[in-house]
């Protein structure tokens, strides 16, 4: 998937204004962030997942034009004891597994100090500091299922696809967690 492609996604998925996207996107990958058309091709390369995670990345990390590289490489680096943020939502964007159980979870960015806390399928990791519970601090809060959507248009899937995707993992996770609840009688 094209850049561009990418951010209208993000747009739409998010609710951010495109041109704020492209803008951010411009930003990366004048940074090196992303990749940039060279020589006489007209159009850019596709994005691979860490592009991908980048430009998301650049998008909910927003702190003013100016800081979209550092911001982009503070939150990448973020880690938990397993793994660093930027590989988790590469893992989320490239697998149906991961997009399964990202439906019922949720990515909750703190812009200052810098942290992140990811929940998939019921599995809370935290990324960087433990915020302080005396400061009220600026978030960015993205519902599993539009992260769930976000992948599963980056892995080519439609619009209507990717809503109907959503939908039935909610569904399935719905009826998995019933059944646990309330499990059939054994005779």
């Amino acid at each position: 998937m094209r850049r561009s492609a990418l951010g209208d996604v993000l747009a739409r998925r998010l609710n951010i204004d495109p041109g704020r996207v492209e803008r951010l996107g411009q930003r990366a990958a004048d940074a090196g962030l992303l990749p940039v058309t060279e020589g006489s091709r007209r159009y850019p390369p596709d994005l691979s997942v860490s592009e991908a995670v980048n430009l998301l990345l650049a998008v909910l990390t927003d702190y003013g034009l100016g800081k979209v590289s550092a911001q982009v490489e503070t939150f990448s680096a973020l880690s938990d004891s397993h793994t660093t943020l930027h590989a988790a939502l590469a893992g989320l964007l490239s697998h149906g597994p991961a997009l399964q159980g990202a439906v019922s979870g949720s990515l909750v960015i703190r812009l200052e100090p810098a942290s992140a806390a990811l929940t998939l399928a019921g599995i809370h990791s935290r990324y960087g500091p433990e915020p302080p519970k005396s400061a009220a601090g600026k978030h960015v809060i993205v519902p599993g299922q539009a992260l769930a959507a976000i992948g599963l248009e980056f892995q080519g899937h439609t619009p209507a696809q990717a809503d109907e995707l959503v939908a039935l993992a909610r569904i399935t996770a719905s009826a998995s967690v019933g059944h646990a609840m309330h499990p059939f009688p054994t005779g």
